[in-house]
C-alpha cells in the first residue's frame, strides 16, 4: 500500500511536469513566437489590457506578438535581429524556417489550449487570462473569415506570401474537407462562448459581438446533424477523433438537448467502431477497408471507446477498448518502456502519439485502479518524454513567470514540445529528438496534457 502511495506521488509529479511544460509551450507558440500572420500593429488591445494590470508579467506583455493564425511547422530558435528583418519581440522565432500551411486543427487547438489556460489564470493572472481569450478570438476571426470554401465549410489554407511586408496571399485546400474539423470549430466556439459569458470577459464580448458565435454554433450543429451517414462512414482514425471531440463538447456545452444528442451520437459511432475491430484487437481502417490502422491509431480508437463508456455507461464499449489495448500491449517491452514491433529498426514516436498513450494509460488506471498502469505511465513518461528531450528544454522551466523569462533571456531556444523523437531499436541509448515543432501536434498534445488529472487517487 505504501509502495502504491509512493508510485501515485511520482505519477502525480510527472503529470504536473507535463502540465507545466505544456503551459509554457502554449504561451511560447501562441503569444511569443510570431509563427503566423501577425495582427496589424495599430491594434493596441494588448497595451490596454496591460495598462489595467498590476505591472507584473511585463516581459510577456511587452513581447506578445498577436497572431491571426498559426503556421504548421517551425524551427524553434529565437530570431537574431538584423537590418533585414523585423523583430516584434525578443522571443520571436526565426521566420525563415516557417512552413506557412495553416491547419483548421492548429487554429482550434490553439484556441482550446489558450482558453484552458485562461480559466486557470482567471484568479492568479486575470490580465493574462484576458490576453489569452483576446488572442483566441483573433484566431477564430481569421478561421471564420479566411478558412472557408464556397459552401462555408472550414478548410486548411496556405499563405503564399514570401515576406511580412507583402500582401497576404492565401491558397485554399479544397480537397481536404474534414467533418471532424467542422466539429472541432464547433467545440472551440462552445469554449469561447462559455468564457465570454463569464463576468471578467463581458466587456470584451460586447466589442466582439459574440451573438454571432451562437449563430455559428447553431449553423454548424445543423450541418453536422444532417451529415450523420457520412460521419458513420469516416475512416476509423477520423471516427475516433469525432467521438473524442464530441466528448469534449459534453463538458463545454450548457444546452441539455444538444448534450443528449452528443451522447446518442457517440453511442452510435462507438457501435460502428466496434464493428471494425478484428479478433486480435487490431482496428481496421474503415467500414469496407480491412487494412489495419497505424499502430497509435489503435490507441486513439481505444480512447474513443472509453469516452463512449463514460458518456453512456455501456459496458461493451469499455470491454472493446480493453481488447484493443491488449493488442497494443502485446508490443510493449517492459525493459525499454516502449511499444516496439520486432521488425522496427528505428522507432519514431510523435508527441501526439505520446499524448494519446499517456491519456489512455491514465484512463485505464482511473477505471481499474490497477498498479501496472501507474508503472506504465511513469516508465513510458520517463523514456518517451523526460529523458528523450522531446520537451526542448535548455533552461530550468518553472511556474514562476518572472524567473522563467529571466532564464529564457540566456538561451537561443524556447521551451516547447517538439514534433517527435526517434529511438534506435538496436541501440536504444541512441535518442534523437526532432529539430522542429509541428504546432498542430504540440497544441493538440498540450490540450490533452492540460486536461490530465493530477490527483489519481
Amino acid at each position: 500500500m505504501e509502495n502504491n502511495s509512493d508510485l501515485l506521488l511520482q505519477v502525480g509529479d510527472a503529470i504536473k511536469d507535463l502540465k507545466t511544460f505544456s503551459e509554457i509551450s502554449v504561451l511560447n507558440i501562441c503569444l511569443l513566437s510570431g509563427c503566423g500572420i501577425i495582427k496589424d500593429s495599430d491594434d493596441n488591445t494588448v497595451e490596454k489590457i496591460f495598462k489595467h494590470s498590476d505591472g507584473s508579467l511585463h516581459q510577456l506583455f511587452d513581447n506578445t506578438v498577436v497572431l491571426q493564425c498559426i503556421y504548421k511547422k517551425a524551427k524553434p530558435v529565437f530570431l537574431v535581429p538584423t537590418e533585414d528583418n523585423i523583430n516584434y519581440g525578443i522571443y520571436m522565432w526565426d521566420y525563415s524556417s516557417f512552413n506557412k500551411s495553416i491547419k483548421v486543427e492548429t487554429q482550434c487547438y490553439a484556441i482550446l489550449s489558450m482558453l484552458k489556460l485562461a480559466e486557470k489564470y482567471v484568479e492568479i493572472y486575470p490580465h493574462l487570462s484576458q490576453l489569452l481569450i483576446y488572442c483566441s478570438s483573433e484566431l477564430y476571426e481569421f478561421l471564420s473569415s479566411f478558412m472557408r470554401d464556397e459552401n462555408g465549410l472550414f478548410v486548411d489554407v496556405k499563405n503564399k506570401t514570401k515576406s511580412y511586408d507583402d500582401k497576404i496571399n492565401l491558397k485554399i485546400n479544397k480537397n481536404n474537407i474534414k467533418l471532424a474539423n467542422q466539429l472541432l470549430v464547433f467545440n472551440a466556439l462552445l469554449y469561447l462562448t462559455k468564457l465570454y459569458n463569464s463576468e471578467i470577459y463581458k466587456k470584451y464580448s460586447k466589442e466582439l459581438n459574440i451573438e454571432r458565435y451562437r449563430s455559428e454554433i447553431s449553423n454548424i450543429y445543423a450541418f453536422l446533424s444532417n451529415s450523420l451517414d457520412q460521419i458513420i462512414s469516416l475512416p476509423s482514425r477520423q471516427l475516433a477523433q469525432y467521438i473524442n471531440i464530441l466528448s469534449d463538447c459534453i463538458e463545454l456545452d450548457e444546452d441539455n438537448e444538444r448534450i443528449e444528442d452528443y451522447k446518442e451520437t457517440i453511442a452510435l459511432l462507438c457501435d460502428e467502431l466496434i464493428n471494425r475491430i478484428k479478433a486480435n484487437g487490431e482496428v481496421e481502417k474503415g467500414e469496407n477497408n480491412f487494412i489495419p490502422v497505424s499502430f497509435y491509431t489503435n490507441i486513439r480508437c481505444a480512447n474513443a471507446l472509453i469516452n463512449g463508456y463514460k458518456s453512456s455507461q455501456i459496458v461493451k464499449f469499455l470491454d472493446f477498448s480493453k481488447k484493443i489495448f491488449e493488442y497494443v500491449l502485446s508490443y510493449y517491452k517492459e525493459d525499454l518502456s516502449l511499444f516496439i514491433k520486432d521488425y522496427d529498426d528505428k522507432i519514431s514516436i510523435s508527441i501526439r502519439d505520446i499524448a494519446e498513450t499517456l491519456k489512455h494509460l491514465e484512463q485505464m488506471y482511473i477505471i481499474n485502479k490497477t498498479e501496472k498502469y501507474l508503472d506504465m505511465i511513469l516508465n513510458f513518461y520517463n523514456k518517451a518524454v523526460k529523458t528523450s528531450n522531446i520537451m526542448q528544454n535548455d533552461i530550468i522551466v518553472t511556474r514562476d513567470f518572472e524567473k522563467l523569462f529571466e532564464n529564457m533571456n540566456v538561451t537561443t531556444k524556447p521551451p516547447v514540445l517538439l514534433r517527435s523523437v526517434r529511438f534506435n531499436n538496436k541501440n536504444i541509448l541512441q535518442v534523437k529528438p526532432s529539430k522542429y515543432v509541428n504546432n498542430q501536434y504540440a497544441l493538440y498534445s498540450s490540450y490533452i496534457f492540460l486536461n490530465l488529472f493530477e490527483a489519481l487517487d
